[in-house]
């Protein structure tokens, strides 16, 4: 079976990550999903999105990657970036807005596998999801 894949490239800004999530909504329709899938592919793929327009580009420029992948029941979504890298232990600073490390936690709960590999030369998320739909549409 070839994989049906998606692929999106757009400035680490939040008004460009909502439109990518967007994209993604649009790809997603071509499969059989329910909507607790659905939506817990876009809500853990837009925490990576979010995670890329706050915390990759502290100069403010940079790009996001937006990847999507089917390979028999599984969908694959993988948002990647070449900014700073995730720091082992990020310092808080007080009134700075952020979702204060929640988002990766949200990610791995609404996933059936992430991995994050991160360095100060970039981080890429993949999230793998094998819905009931997907099995049983064969």
């Amino acid at each position: 079976m070839v994989a049906s894949t998606f692929e999106e490239l757009a400035p680490a800004l939040p008004n460009e990550m909502a439109g990518l999530r967007r994209k993604l909504l649009h790809w997603l329709e071509s499969f059989p999903l329910d909507p607790d899938s659905k939506h817990d592919i876009t809500l853990a793929t837009y925490e990576a999105l979010a995670n890329v327009a706050a915390h990759a580009y502290p100069d403010g420029h940079g790009w996001a990657r937006l990847q999507g992948r089917r390979e028999g029941d599984a969908l694959t979504v993988t948002v990647t970036d070449i900014g700073c890298g995730i720091p082992a232990t990020r310092p808080r600073e007080a009134g700075l807005r952020t979702s204060g490390g929640r988002g990766l936690v949200l990610i791995d709960q609404v996933t059936d596998q992430s991995d994050i590999a991160t360095s100060e030369t970039g981080t890429t998320v993949r999230m793998t999801w094998r819905p009931p739909a997907l099995r049983d549409a064969g």
